[in-house]
């Protein structure tokens, strides 16, 4: 999910070829964040040995190992300079929509339900359509992001108003679900001032870039805690649920 860190290591200009070198001071630096997801996903695969899953596990498994890939790519073409931002581009609209499904499936409100899949129908042509015509397949679509960004903040609350208005006997912070909702929620509300302006910012000083990516690095860090925590709480809660 970390498209700022893409905007980073790859610009056309030549202050984003000066961070893509703050980015990555060797080279061969693995980002941090990535190692993260990575540990992610391997307390997702312990997890697995539970019987009872959740519905959506082993989809959101193969999200994260998505993600991954992607961020693997991207760096690469970073290393080499490459431009990497097509492969965010179409990850974006993946992502969004993935995440649209996954928090209506938390949902118990048929009509909000409705909302959520003509929303995740809608958003993709949405999105093609600006990356085609409107901002082009190698340029950050900040249109998309910025509106990705917004509707499952947007779903996210549904989700948390559901739960106060119909709190069940499981507590929720023994509940994969709210760590998920709660990291989809943090993260993007975060990014929409931070992503929504990159195109726009492009004569701050470098030490704005700076904060500005260790910032974006922190909310993918802390993103993926929140969903390592909620595959933990599969693992050692849901037997008694």
């Amino acid at each position: 999910m970390s498209v700022l860190n893409s905007y980073f290591q790859y610009s056309s200009s030549c202050v984003g070829l000066h961070i893509l070198a703050y980015a990555h001071n060797s080279l061969y630096r693995f980002p941090l964040h990535v190692l993260i997801y990575i540990l992610c996903f391997i307390i997702a695969l312990f997890s697995r040995i539970k019987n009872q899953r959740p519905h959506y596990f082993n989809s959101f498994i193969l999200y994260i190992l998505l993600t991954i890939t992607v961020e693997v790519i991207a760096w690469w073409y970073s290393v080499h300079r490459k431009n990497n931002l097509i492969f965010y581009n179409f990850y974006t609209i993946i992502n969004f929509t993935y995440l649209i499904y996954l928090i209506r499936s938390f949902l118990q409100n048929r009509k909000v339900m409705s909302i959520l899949t003509w929303v995740a129908i809608v958003y993709p042509i949405f999105a093609l359509t600006n990356m085609i015509f409107i901002q082009g397949l190698h340029t950050f679509n900040s249109y998309s992001l910025l509106c990705g960004c917004t509707l499952t903040v947007m779903a996210s609350i549904s989700y948390f108003y559901e739960r106060i208005k119909h709190s069940g006997p499981q507590s929720l912070l023994h509940d994969p679900t709210f760590w998920i909702s709660t990291g989809i929620l943090f993260y993007n509300t975060c990014s929409l001032p931070i992503n929504g302006i990159l195109n726009v910012i492009a004569n701050v000083p470098m030490y704005v870039y700076k904060i500005i990516y260790s910032v974006n690095v922190v909310m993918n860090i802390i993103l993926y805690l929140l969903f390592s925590i909620s595959f933990l709480c599969n693992l050692t809660f849901r037997k008694s649920s």
